[in-house]
């Protein structure tokens, strides 16, 4: 029987196949890349406009060097910067990202 990293890893494949979304990522040093994530734009109320941030859901084997905070996100014509982020256990990395400015 497969183990239980192994199913998840297989889950998030078959979610990121069904609803992920295209976006550029641009680490702070070195080059843009596209890679796809679940992006949840109205994930949390903020105090100070434009007032959301967003949410991304992306695996962590999408980056050839780990993300980090300050780098941007580009999606759907808006900036994000990467301002907070957690891995879990299988995987998968939440990005908090912040609207910058439009594109």
């Amino acid at each position: 029987m497969a183990g239980w990293a192994w199913l998840v890893h297989k889950l998030n494949e078959q979610v990121l196949a069904a609803f992920g979304r295209q976006v550029i990522y641009t680490p702070q040093a070195g080059s843009s890349f596209t890679l796809t994530g679940i992006v949840d734009q109205a994930a949390r109320a903020e105090d100070a406009a434009p007032g959301t941030y967003a949410l991304l859901f992306v695996p962590a084997a999408a980056f050839p060097d780990p993300p980090a905070r300050g780098d941007e996100v580009s999606l759907d014509g808006a900036l994000y910067k990467v301002v907070d982020l957690a891995a879990d256990a299988e995987g998968g990395l939440r990005l908090v990202l912040h609207f910058h400015r439009a594109g």
